[in-house]
């Protein structure tokens, strides 16, 4: 879900990686590559050897990573752990995994500690690829702690989608200011003059009787308040941060793709599954409605 998105102007452009970036970025744990199973210490050591070689002053990618969500307001802007926080976590994760691993058929799995989802069918494993997972908790602008955890259990693939819009929830608006109201029925008064309404499915300002419309990415926000936009508006909907396909598993947990990939492999969403275009289509093409999602 979840684009992490909580740039003030709303525009969501993909950030210009270099080609060895990108590769850091998509290389998935050395643990994972076995197939549904928890991460061990491998890529732990294999990274502190590296880092320990490597020149001074050259910021990794999960230095990077993590001084993204630190300024997103994450509490915990680690994007290494790989284990459970405490025995009742070790308990709870270790349930889900038995049951992922005892499915029978086609279904989806996800690792939120490898980070990774697997296609498997029967025995078969039809698909293995890196996925972004969720962030765990936010503080947003106005110190509000929202979870942006991906949650553990069965879920089901309910609808799937091409070409989506993000519809975005109202926590998305709410992580982004101090002051946040719902967009009133009668419109927002200017200081310099004129009105903010609403018409049909545009928002724009009325102003000597002429009818302005906002651009869809224009933030409905003035005199330093955030105003969430109505459902059925253009403001609220938000192009290509979902990729090109969506399977929705319900409750707002989306298995999507990214216009951001250096979320991918990383717990840096606000709780949906991210894949890069070339899993995503193959899943997307091999999965139905109905297919179910283990996720430990």
């Amino acid at each position: 879900m979840l684009s992490p998105n909580g740039n003030p102007d709303m525009r969501y452009s993909a950030p210009i990686l270099s080609a060895a970036l990108l590769a850091l970025a998509f290389a998935a744990p050395a643990s994972a590559q076995d197939g549904p199973r928890a991460g061990d210490d491998t890529s732990r050591v294999a990274a502190s050897a590296e880092a320990d070689s490597r020149p001074r002053g050259l910021v990794t990618i999960e230095e990077l990573i993590a001084d993204r969500l630190r300024r997103m307001g994450v509490v915990n802007p680690d994007p290494a752990p790989r284990r459970p926080t405490s025995r009742a976590d070790s308990l709870t994760w270790e349930r889900h995994r038995r049951a992922a691993n005892s499915a029978k058929g086609r279904r989806i799995v996800v690792s939120i500690f490898d980070r990774r989802l697997w296609l498997i069918d029967g025995a078969d494993t039809l698909l293995s690829a890196p996925a972004g997972v969720g962030m765990g908790m936010v503080k947003s602008t106005g110190g509000r702690l929202i979870d942006f955890s991906t949650p553990r259990g069965r879920r089901t693939v309910i609808k799937m989608e091409e070409d989506p819009l993000w519809i975005p929830p109202d926590w998305h608006y709410q992580s982004m200011a101090d002051r946040v109201r719902q967009f009133p029925a009668g419109g927002v008064a200017l200081k310099e003059g004129g009105r903010v309404i609403r018409r049909g499915v545009n928002i724009g300002i009325l102003k000597n009787g002429e009818f302005e419309v906002l651009p869809q990415e224009h933030p409905l926000m003035w005199d330093g308040i955030m105003y969430i936009p109505p459902f059925g508006t253009i403001n609220r909907r938000v192009p290509e941060v979902l990729g090109k396909f969506k399977l929705d598993t319900g409750d707002g947990y989306f298995i999507h793709g990214t216009n951001d990939p250096i979320a991918i492999g990383f717990p840096a969403t606000h709780g949906c599954i991210r894949l890069d275009e070339e899993p995503l289509t193959f899943l997307y093409e091999n999965t139905t409605v109905g297919t179910p999602v283990y996720i430990y």
